[in-house]
């Protein structure tokens, strides 16, 4: 999962977003995992959905 979020992230955003972009990806992931379960593919998309939005990312 963090390495779908660093790629997603790296391209787009700086050095320091970056990184808060990753730490942000990895609560979201935490939390979509403590909601109703769902297949991991969903989560991933979720977390990155939210990640994205919280960014700015398109």
């Amino acid at each position: 999962m963090n390495e779908v979020i660093r790629r997603v992230g790296r391209n787009r955003l700086s050095a320091e977003v970056a990184s808060e972009f990753e730490r942000t990806g990895n609560q979201y992931r935490i939390d979509e995992r403590l909601g109703e379960c769902e297949p991991f593919h969903q989560v991933v998309v979720h977390t990155l959905e939210r990640t994205m939005r919280r960014f700015g990312v398109e």
